[in-house]
């Protein structure tokens, strides 16, 4: 985990780079899909979202959720990736819902930089080193 400061703006310019992120949600996508089968299921997709955090925590600690209720809400979210409802999820809904998923980040955050602890395979923390790149190029 590292300490970034970021804000909408950057999240947004990150996505707004096709090329760029593409590579990551490839990236991503390559790394979750296990069976090399082109889809991700529930389980190659349960890591993903339980990164997603969307249980308060208090200072980086988890708070203690009721374990039917962690099962209902990961069902929920992975029915939001899958689009068509077969069960699986492909490369383009993954990005699709992604895509979605930061859009709504950014707008939470406007425009203020704000800091955040983020994991370092997560897709801000792309998103902030994205951003430096640019800044030192």
């Amino acid at each position: 985990m590292s300490v970034e400061i970021l804000d909408g703006a950057t999240i947004v310019n990150f996505m707004e780079d096709e090329e760029a992120f593409n590579v990551q949600i490839c990236d991503r996508f390559a790394h979750l899909d296990s069976d090399h089968d082109g889809r991700l299921s529930y389980g190659e997709m349960l890591k993903e979202l339980q990164c997603l955090r969307v249980f308060e925590t208090h200072f980086g600690v988890d708070v203690e959720t009721d374990p039917d209720e962690l099962v209902r809400v990961y069902d929920s979210l992975f029915v939001q990736f899958d689009h068509d409802l077969n069960g699986t999820v492909d490369l383009e809904e993954f990005k699709s819902e992604t895509k979605q998923m930061m859009l709504a980040m950014a707008n939470g955050m406007g425009f203020l930089p704000v800091q955040m602890v983020l994991e370092e395979d997560s897709f801000l923390k792309k998103a902030a080193e994205w951003e430096s790149a640019k800044l030192v190029a």
